[in-house]
């Protein structure tokens, strides 16, 4: 989880790489097309370095892996080092020569935030050290993790298959994937589980996930279709070498107003977190959302429609207590159509759907998506019935992000 060690060293990292305030690093910058990254600039003469993760990063700080950027450099020369720190640009410099007195001076820059910091230890590993601490205790980790939602898909709190975007896939799954129409024979609750796997291309990385959705349903004896819904979805994720983890518990209860049309209130809270990318929050939503289908010659067609109010809140992590500050009210509309067709002799339904996703509220960098998909399985009509088995390809696009998800699920 967003272990705040990695974040402060790792900050620590930006600061001691991230000249940004020093004429010196002006013309040595660095890849943004990485999750992390530093450039250092001593008398002059520029090194680079990517990393794929916050602790990678943390080691490139020390001095003998500066040395091996920057052969020039030793530890007490004037140095400037510009970080990436996954989109936000964090600087730092050494303006005077030496490791103790004023030559331990460390400047800290975050202009984007307009942070300017100045620490002065006994030496410069103690100015470092003084810096750790201003980054533990002071807050700024909030505003780091803000400037990351609003300015880049790659992170597990609102990017990509992360916390948010989950939640919301997940809640309107469970009021608008089933489509009510038969409630003849004896209901028994169902287990489900299935297996997700998603590639997806964020603004130039690559980005693996598996999800582990499970779930537990208990169907009213009297009317099948009215069923309280308890879900757990698991998420990993892994960009370019940083894995990010996420899960969220959800409740939802399936209440059919009549045959086509039914209503479902869902609360749930979940969280993510990454060691590597330094980052974590906790999430609690409420959401209801409404599925109502429309009979034809040959086929059904439902159009859902939800709405959700979503907010993190601290996550406490060792001596750090963190909160990104996201209050987002999510609208999520969607078609489905599904079709019977005989396989085999089986009878068995495909399903079309397209689906368009907004966020309203907190500055998120992919604030809308629209998706397309197909899933193929047993007949989902019957509300009573004791398995179903589906499989399904998604394809889904939005600012600075392709994804290709293939997932698979049982009932029973």
């Amino acid at each position: 989880m967003k272990r705040m060690q990695p974040i402060r060293n790792a900050l620590v990292t930006l600061v001691l790489l991230a000249g940004a305030g020093n004429a010196l690093a002006q013309n040595c910058v660095n890849s943004t097309k990485s999750n992390f990254s530093l450039s250092l600039d001593v008398a002059g003469t520029c090194g680079r370095e990517k990393f794929d993760t916050a602790q990678d990063l943390i080691d490139g700080l020390e001095t003998n892996a500066l040395g091996k950027i920057r052969s020039n450099y030793t530890g007490s020369e004037i140095a400037a080092l510009n970080i990436n720190f996954n989109s936000l640009p964090i600087a730092l410099e050494f303006p005077n020569a030496g490791q103790t007195g004023s030559g331990a001076q460390l400047n800290f820059f975050i202009p984007r935030l307009g942070v300017h910091q100045v620490f002065l230890g006994h030496d410069r590993d103690d100015s470092v050290d003084q810096l750790e601490h201003y980054l533990k205790h002071s807050g700024i980790i909030d505003d780091i993790l803000e400037y990351q939602i609003a300015h880049t898909a790659n992170n597990p709190i609102t990017g990509p298959g992360g916390l948010l975007p989950g939640t919301v896939e997940t809640d309107f799954g469970n009021g608008v994937d089933t489509l009510p129409d038969s409630a003849d024979g004896p209901a028994g609750n169902q287990f489900g589980m299935g297996l997700g796997f998603g590639s997806t291309r964020i603004d130039g990385r690559d980005s693996k996930s598996v999800v582990l959705p499970l779930s537990y349903t208990i169907r009213n004896d009297i009317d099948p279709r009215r069923q309280l819904v308890f879900s757990l979805p698991l998420t990993i994720i892994e960009t370019d070498g940083a894995k990010s983890y996420t899960g969220s518990f959800g409740v939802a209860y399936r209440l059919p107003l009549n045959r086509v049309w039914t209503i479902t209130p869902a609360l749930r809270y979940g969280f993510s977190g990454s060691e590597d990318l330094a980052t974590a929050a906790a999430l609690s939503g409420v959401s209801v959302s409404s599925n109502y289908v429309m009979r034809f010659d040959g086929f059904d067609l439902a159009i859902g429609n939800m709405v959700g109010f979503y907010q993190t809140s601290k996550l406490k992590v060792g001596d750090y207590s963190v909160d990104p500050g996201v209050r987002s009210t999510v609208l999520r509309n969607g078609v489905l159509l599904s079709q019977p067709i005989s396989i085999g002799g089986r009878s068995m339904s495909i399903e079309y759907s397209i689906i368009d996703t907004r966020y309203q509220g907190s500055n998120i960098y992919v604030d809308n998506t629209q998706e397309i998909g197909v899933t193929l399985g047993n007949n989902r009509s019957l509300a009573s019935a004791r398995s179903n088995l589906r499989a399904g390809l998604r394809y889904l696009q939005g600012r600075d992000v392709k994804s290709l998800y293939l997932n698979v699920g049982y009932w029973f």
